[in-house]
């Protein structure tokens, strides 16, 4: 199995930052807005968060591995990176994530055996640690730290997929074992690792975790240069189409409404919160809004 970037924080100046290029990259993906206030935004992206933090000092952008995960099943995680480059930034953090078809209670065992106190990801060893449980079949697995809960510049965790499928979502899956590294800022992690990540991992698991395959790159910091992506620019009208279209939030608010024999007085509280907006943000007369021949074309593609 391939390695995938599993979580990823950026960090830009508050002057500076693509937050527009990057909700318009979710929303093509389906996500939901949760929240907004002054120290911040949320959106549900599938079944991950993306949170977008406000500091005086800086503005992050944090996408968990499951946000990453619904990126990629929609087709659109390059271009999440290629909107996330167009200001900049730093990564603050990349986990990155490789999964075996192995049952995990083995390796985890061999694992705090061969490391029962510490284990080298770098020069520094790390403190190691397990926490374990007994599985349906009686054998104990869970999961092993290297530097767990510490400020260490690269950490990791190995831990059984199989067993997390089950406790956390009643899932059962066959046997899989995730090896994850998380790297920090300090190590100089860029973009080009999360969109390649396997050069990243390897550099680190290898050779305390897993054996490094032989056509995996080298790594060191910067290399291959800049990163760079073109992401087709989305229109903006066919996107608002699809996303009011694919809403359950409206569909579940119409159906109630249904119920309430009310369709008609939903639809005018729905013009009134429009007419509302308008005046907020758009006080001066507009022209009346009409489709150029490529929006209607894109529209009916993705219709």
């Amino acid at each position: 199995m391939t390695v995938i970037a599993d979580w990823l924080d950026v960090t830009y100046s508050p002057e500076n930052t693509p937050e527009q290029a990057v909700t318009d990259v979710l929303q093509s993906a389906g996500a939901m807005h949760l929240h907004s206030d002054n120290r911040g935004s949320t959106w549900r992206v599938g079944v991950g968060v993306c949170k977008i933090q406000y500091s005086g000092h800086f503005h992050r952008f944090s996408a968990s591995g499951a946000v990453l995960g619904h990126l990629r099943a929609s087709g659109v995680y390059m271009d999440y990176l290629s909107a996330l480059s167009e200001s900049p930034h730093q990564v603050t953090r990349l986990d990155a994530a490789h999964d075996v078809a192995t049952d995990a209670a083995p390796i985890i065992a061999k694992l705090r055996k061969r490391y029962p106190r510490e284990c080298h990801l770098t020069r520094k060893g790390l403190r190691t640690k397990s926490i374990l449980a007994t599985r349906e079949d009686g054998k104990e697995s869970g999961t092993w730290y290297v530097g767990h809960m510490s400020r260490a510049r690269v950490t990791a965790r190995v831990y059984d997929k199989q067993l997390e499928a089950l406790d956390k979502r009643d899932e059962r899956i066959p046997p899989r074992t995730r090896y994850e590294v998380t790297i920090k800022s300090d190590i100089g992690p860029s973009l080009r690792d999360a969109a390649e990540p396997e050069s990243i991992f390897w550099h680190f698991a290898s050779p305390a975790l897993l054996k490094r395959p032989e056509n995996v790159k080298r790594w060191v910091s910067g290399w291959g240069g800049g990163w760079n992506y073109v992401r087709e620019q989305p229109v903006l009208a066919a996107l608002v189409k699809s996303r009011i279209e694919a809403s359950a939030d409206l569909q579940s608010i119409l159906a109630l409404a249904d119920r309430a024999d009310c369709l008609d007085w939903c639809k005018q509280i729905l013009l009134r919160t429009i007419d509302g907006f308008e005046r907020q943000h758009a006080p001066e007369a507009s022209p009346a809004f009409e489709p150029t021949p490529d929006m209607v074309a894109y529209a009916s593609k993705i219709a």
